[in-house]
């Protein structure tokens, strides 16, 4: 049997031994934060590959007028006094499925106090589109020529076109339709009457800042009988962001004049534009 003397040692022994395991255990520290992750490698510059650094540009429409309005003048003063002045406008406002034209030249001028040109052409037209090609439009078209004592003539019409080419530098647009018109001459009553028309137009980018554009307007039988067309074509050329200029021509031609006039009318007249 054991003595009292151990049974009372003992459980001292055991308390001692362990609170010296207690105090050699080390105390807990807190881990430290995670390093954080290297940087990704910098953008690539090489000039072959740029393309692909950059988002993609979507060509969304602006629905904004945009467009040209030019001025121009002509003065002469000595043994023959005369006068021109002209006006263009060239506008289009493009939507998601919607287009928007107007088309406006302006020609006045005299000499030795008598007008020797009148002319004024203006379109306006509205475009839907079907699908990728083709396309239904609404117009209204008004025209004068002093010349032909042509006092008013105006028109509303429609009918359907086709982008037949676009490009990034090329656009090629025909078009088909019927226009109820009515047409004044000096001394004469109104003629009225349906009348199917032709069209065209073309714009073509030269270079970033030089444009020609093209518009063709045919009508096989007009209400006043006969042919008629009006073509128009116009060379621009930007100065600046704003400014620019231009060389506009306007021909038309009549299969049946009155009195004296030509079948045939051109006038080719420069001016200043700004554009918007």
């Amino acid at each position: 049997m054991s003595s009292p003397l151990y049974r009372n040692i003992l459980p001292l022994l055991c308390l001692l031994a362990s609170t010296g395991a207690l105090a050699q255990a080390p105390e807990e520290t807190e881990s430290p934060p995670p390093a954080p992750p290297p940087p990704l490698p910098s953008q690539v510059k090489d000039p072959l590959f740029n393309n692909l650094a950059r988002a993609p540009e979507i060509d969304a429409p602006s629905d904004k007028w945009n467009g040209s309005f030019g001025l121009g003048i002509t003065l002469q003063q000595g043994s023959t006094n005369s006068s021109q002045g002209s006006m263009t406008l060239d506008a289009v406002r493009t939507t998601a499925n919607r287009r928007l034209l107007a088309n406006v030249i302006a020609v006045r001028g005299t000499e030795n106090g008598e007008r020797d040109t009148d002319n004024i052409n203006a379109d306006f037209r509205s475009e839907r589109s079907f699908g990728q090609d083709m396309f239904g439009y609404l117009a209204l078209g008004a025209e004068r020529d002093g010349v032909q004592e042509l006092q008013s003539r105006g028109s509303a019409g429609g009918g359907l076109g086709s982008h037949l080419f676009a490009s990034d530098t090329l656009s090629f647009n025909a078009y088909t339709g019927i226009a109820y018109s009515e047409e004044r001459y000096r001394g004469e009553e109104a003629s009225r009457g349906i009348e199917g028309l032709l069209g065209s137009e073309l714009r073509y980018d030269i270079s970033e800042h030089s444009r020609f554009t093209h518009r063709l307007v045919v009508y096989p039988d007009s209400v006043s009988g006969g042919t008629r067309f009006a073509m128009q074509g116009a060379l621009s050329t930007r100065i600046n962001s704003t400014l620019g200029l231009q060389v506009a021509m306007l021909q038309k031609y009549r299969e049946k004049v009155r009195g004296d006039a030509t079948n045939l009318d051109t006038i080719v007249f420069t001016g200043i534009t700004a554009g918007f």
